[in-house]
């Protein structure tokens, strides 16, 4: 028997506080689902990520659950699990409709009965019979801790194709660029699947997916995939990866096995222009008659243009290059957004504080916390002990008081989980 699906993921409707960048976001999505149908799929996979919040604006609800029901009116069901963006641990992210009205399959249903492990169920899709499953991700990459106590044996010991799908990254798969985000080893997921797929990485892996239009044999060796985002979410991928797209995955089914190919699918819905400029030892008109020459000697009608500036100036205060006014220049021309990026950009006697340039909030909030676990010295607790306890702490501090909940109860229930995250027992006081 034949099959074919959609992996896609990293979505993130509404990631820009541009609302012209949304409105990009929304048509790949939308473009994105188009093709999905004419390509005539058994079903999609979403691995995560499909909302930026957990509590997205009302329009953005909207357009999600239009498109998701253009793939219900084509009888094609949407199997997924919640990423990190629209994962909420008091149960109230906007994820919920969609599988209230039957728009989305939550496969990373837990079963209530089981309560020493955390066992999975299988959902089987109706037309192929391939079993899927999955482990939805948390704030700060805490679904790692998920995983430990994950009953994998009963998952492998399951008969018939089946598929995992994940929103963690992994430590043998993780770029260099992301090396200081928090990642789980390999040997973490349930053996014997067909196909795992993969979200949470802006990237798609393998990186030859993304080369001249392949598809790529699916082996047990080689079984993991990263579709990468959609679209762009922030100025670096702009820069690094100009467009997103997600991966069509087909095959046959034989016996109990998939013998399966992917391939990726490009989703272009506007032209990137990268500027990156050198201001090393340049005074600050020098700069903007360098920047005057770009302009110049570039096509920017209809695109986006990113223009990134780095290096120490030879004089002059960087606030002295005007970002409104260098946008509006780029968009006389006929730029449809302008995105300027002056994070490294510094002055002689500033120099020696400049921070990383490049890297996402995510990014910097891990190398911060790596750094501060590194530095501190508990007894009995190792770096990356300290590492996640406080994760565990930013998402304690997270979470939402539920309605109905009195405050010196909420206040109790953080005052114990704080005691167990710290692993504290908490002793009788004695009078005196």
């Amino acid at each position: 028997m034949n099959v074919k699906f959609a992996h896609i993921s990293d979505v993130h409707l509404g990631a820009w506080r541009n609302e012209r960048l949304n409105e990009l976001g929304y048509k790949a999505f939308e473009k994105t689902v188009t093709t999905i149908i004419e390509e005539g799929v058994d079903f999609v996979i979403i691995g995560g990520d499909l909302y930026d919040v957990s509590n997205p604006k009302v329009e953005v609800i909207d357009l999600a659950t239009k498109e998701l029901k253009k793939l219900k009116d084509n009888e094609i069901p949407v199997y997924g699990i919640q990423g990190s963006h629209d994962f909420s641990p008091s149960n109230k992210s906007m994820i919920r409709p969609l599988i209230t009205a039957g728009l989305f399959i939550d496969v990373s249903k837990r079963d209530p009965t089981e309560e020493d492990k955390l066992r999975l169920k299988f959902f089987q899709d109706d037309k192929t019979k391939i079993k899927l499953t999955g482990l939805r991700a948390r704030k700060r990459s805490l679904e790692i801790e998920d995983y430990h106590n994950l009953d994998r044996e009963s998952l492998e010991a399951e008969k018939g194709p089946k598929i995992f799908i994940l929103h963690t990254m992994l430590n043998e798969l993780k770029p260099k660029e992301f090396k200081d985000m928090e990642s789980a080893p390999k040997s973490l997921l349930p053996q014997n699947f067909d196909y795992y797929a993969g979200g949470h990485l802006h990237k798609t892996l393998p990186d030859k997916l993304k080369e001249g239009g392949i598809s790529l044999q699916i082996s047990e060796k080689n079984n993991i995939i990263y579709p990468g985002c959609v679209f762009p979410t922030d100025f670096r991928e702009l820069e690094r990866i100009k467009h997103g797209g997600f991966c069509f995955v087909s095959g046959e089914i034989k016996g109990e096995k998939l013998d399966l190919k992917v391939k990726f699918n490009p989703i272009k819905v506007i032209d990137i222009e990268n500027i990156s400029l050198d201001c090393t030892n340049k005074s600050v008109s020098a700069v903007l008659s360098k920047l005057k020459d770009e302009l110049s000697n570039r096509n920017c009608q209809d695109k986006i243009v990113t223009i990134r500036l780095f290096g120490p100036l030879s004089s002059g205060k960087t606030y002295d290059i005007k970002s409104n006014e260098i946008i509006q220049n780029f968009k006389d021309k006929g730029a449809y957004e302008v995105l300027i990026n002056k994070n490294a950009l510094t002055t002689v006697e500033y120099q020696a504080i400049s921070v990383s340039a490049g890297k996402t909030n995510e990014e910097i909030e891990a190398t911060l916390i790596k750094e501060h676990a590194n530095k501190v010295k508990i007894k009995d607790f190792p770096n990356i002990k300290i590492e996640k306890k406080i994760y565990q702490l930013l998402s304690t501090l997270g979470t939402e008081r539920q309605i109905g909940t009195k405050v010196m109860s909420y206040n109790e229930s953080l005052k114990q989980t704080f005691l167990s995250i710290f692993e504290i027992q908490k002793t009788k006081e004695h009078k005196q």
